[in-house]
């Protein structure tokens, strides 16, 4: 029977985060993930994670702070922010970019063009360009070979034994103290979105294919209890087939959306998340996305964005008729709302549906892009304190189980309002890493 310190149970962007941090601090790890070679959601992810503080962020001359991010968490998630864990993330986070870029030697870098809805300053940091796939490699590749990191990619069953834990899987049995729970949400599980995210009931899922909540499960058998179950990450900028996406920044910049009479409908700032249930309301469930030459421009380092338009789903036009034909809207519609922005965006008018900033006015040559909403991933799951602990109904730790990532309540819940954009990987990140130092302290 082979021993090890802790035992991770996926290896998403939680279950990496914590097995290499744990690692460093000189614990043998055994992680465990039967979806190894499939994707997941942090390679599907457009990569994008906040770091309030960071070495980076200083040396860009950012001035910021882990509590003007909490501040800004709390001015837009309101009283739905889980503030169990949000200091502690906070806090974490510009530790996480400094291990990434000095402990693991990823190119890590802080991004000072991307802004976001609910941020008031520019603090994401990703690959060049921001990449999901490319953060998960910058995880991956220091994992394989790893010394002290074992790797077990097929299904395993694990149990409560005395004072830690057992498992077995088809070749091997083990032993650990500890076990961190870093599987998916339950995105994938009809069943649980319909009964607590109805307003996504039926959406597409653009996460990965096997997050059906069965660690949120094995979590709950062994006494945890559960968090935020309504919160969710909506994706309101994903082309219809949910292969590409248009990235989160083009309303930032000055885009717009449009239903097929070619009027707005919604605030475009409310973020990608909120915007989702808004898109899905639409006729046929989709909007057009309208920006111009001048905001594409400014997205050569978004990744989502560039997929996007190498699939073909970016129409050009040089003037509206054009654009409307090649879409398929109402042409006096779309004239209208365009004319109508314009008179917006230069302060002479007013916005009916409450959007105060519009960046810029949107010029000839146009371009667009259907988009759908949909449903990228879930954000409750089980509770845990500030450390990844998971805890009971009394609030008292389940010893030795920790939880991080898509099984563990989130930063914030309330349907897709309440997601700040970057919180599912600040999360993921920041409660790994308080795990892992909690974890190679005295008393642990």
């Amino acid at each position: 029977m082979d021993d090890f310190d802790l035992v991770v149970l996926g290896a998403g962007a939680a279950g990496m985060m914590g097995a290499l941090a744990a690692a460093q601090r000189g614990l043998r790890v055994l992680l465990v993930d039967p979806h190894m070679d499939h994707p997941n959601n942090l390679a599907i992810s457009g990569g994008l994670f906040p770091g309030a503080g960071s070495a980076l962020q200083i040396q860009a001359g950012v001035t910021d702070s882990p509590d003007r991010w909490l501040a800004d968490l709390r001015a837009f998630a309101g009283d739905s922010v889980n503030e169990r864990i949000a200091a502690s993330v906070a806090q974490a986070l510009p530790e996480v970019v400094d291990f990434l870029t000095r402990g693991m030697n990823a190119p890590i870098h802080f991004l000072p063009d991307v802004v976001s809805t609910g941020h008031h300053q520019c603090r994401f940091h990703s690959t060049l360009p921001a990449s999901g796939a490319a953060l998960h490699q910058c995880l991956r590749q220091p994992i394989q070979g790893h010394e002290l990191i074992h790797l077990c990619p097929r299904p395993v069953t694990v149990a409560p034994v005395g004072t830690g834990f057992e498992g077995t899987d088809d070749t091997s049995r083990w032993r650990a103290p500890h076990v961190m729970l870093a599987g998916g949400g339950f995105g994938a599980h009809p069943t649980w979105v319909a009964q607590h995210i109805p307003a996504m009931r039926g959406a597409l899922y653009n996460g990965a294919d096997y997050n059906d909540g069965s660690t949120i499960a094995l979590g709950l058998d062994w006494g945890g209890q559960l968090w935020g179950m309504d919160g969710f990450q909506g994706q309101g900028h994903t082309n219809p087939g949910g292969r590409t996406r248009l990235g989160m920044a083009i309303p930032a910049l000055g885009g717009i959306l449009v239903n097929q009479l070619g009027q707005r409908f919604v605030r475009e700032d409310i973020g990608p998340s909120a915007l989702a249930p808004w898109v899905m309301a639409q006729p046929g469930g989709v909007a057009l996305e309208v920006f111009d030459s001048h905001i594409e421009a400014g997205m050569t380092q978004h990744s989502a964005y560039q997929a996007a338009l190498q699939a073909g789903q970016v129409m050009r036009a040089d003037d509206v008729p054009t654009l409307a034909a090649l879409a398929g809207v109402d042409p006096m519609g779309l004239q209208a709302t365009l004319s109508a922005v314009q008179d917006m965006a230069r302060g002479q008018a007013t916005d009916p549906l409450g959007r105060t900033q519009f960046a810029r006015s949107l010029n000839a040559p146009y371009l667009a892009s259907w988009v759908t909403g949909a449903l990228s991933h879930t954000q409750g799951g089980l509770v845990t304190d500030g450390d990844g602990r998971l805890l009971n109904a009394q609030d008292l730790w389940v010893r030795g189980v920790w939880a991080a990532g898509g099984c563990a309540a989130g930063l914030s819940g309330r349907g897709a309002e309440g997601y700040l954009p970057g919180n599912g990987l600040a999360q993921s990140f920041g409660l790994a890493w308080r795990m892992a130092q909690a974890l190679g302290s005295p008393g642990a």
